[in-house]
C-alpha cells in the first residue's frame, strides 16, 4: 500500500509516516517480527473488487463505553510497528466496535477525492480516550 500514490496530494505532517496496515485477531498469535519474511514470499497479487456489506445497525447501546476504561478490559487494540507496517491485534469485540471506522474509509474514501479536489483528504481517527488503544495516543487512518 505504501507503494501506491498517497491519498492526499499534500505532504504528510511532520512526525507522521505512511504505513501498511494489518488487522489481526489475537488468537492467530502472529509475530510481527516475521512479517518481512512472510511479505517477501508473497507474490505481486492481483487487483480484486469487493462489495462491502451494508452498514449494520450496531447501535450505541451495544457498545459499553464505560467498560472500555476498566483496568480489566481486555478488548483493546495492541499496536506493533515492524517493517513499515502497523499491526493492530485485538479481540473480535474490539474489531466489531471499530469496524465502522475501517468500513467508512474503504467505502467513502476512494470517491471523496474526485468530488472534493480542493481538500483531497478522507480519514478517520482512533483516539486514546476511546478506550480501545493500549499504548497509542491516536491513530489517523487515511
Amino acid at each position: 500500500m505504501r507503494g501506491n500514490r498517497g491519498p492526499s496530494r499534500e505532504l504528510p505532517e511532520e512526525g507522521t509516516r505512511q504505513l501498511d496496515l494489518v488487522l489481526l485477531h489475537h488468537s492467530l498469535q502472529f509475530a510481527p517480527s516475521r512479517w518481512k519474511e512472510v511479505r517477501g514470499r508473497l507474490g505481486p497479487g492481483r487487483p480484486q473488487t469487493v462489495t462491502l456489506p451494508v452498514p449494520g445497525h450496531t447501535g450505541e447501546a451495544v457498545i459499553d463505553h464505560e467498560a472500555r476504561h476498566y483496568r480489566e478490559n481486555r478488548d483493546l487494540f495492541h499496536q506493533h510497528l515492524h517493517a513499515e507496517t502497523l499491526f493492530m491485534t485485538g479481540s473480535a469485540k474490539v474489531f466489531r466496535d471499530t469496524a465502522r471506522h475501517f468500513l467508512d474509509v474503504a467505502r467513502n474514501g476512494p470517491g471523496y477525492v474526485p468530488v472534493h479536489p480542493s481538500y483531497p483528504h478522507f480519514c478517520t481517527e482512533l483516539h486514546s480516550n476511546d478506550g480501545i488503544l493500549v499504548d497509542a495516543r491516536e491513530i489517523h487512518i487515511e
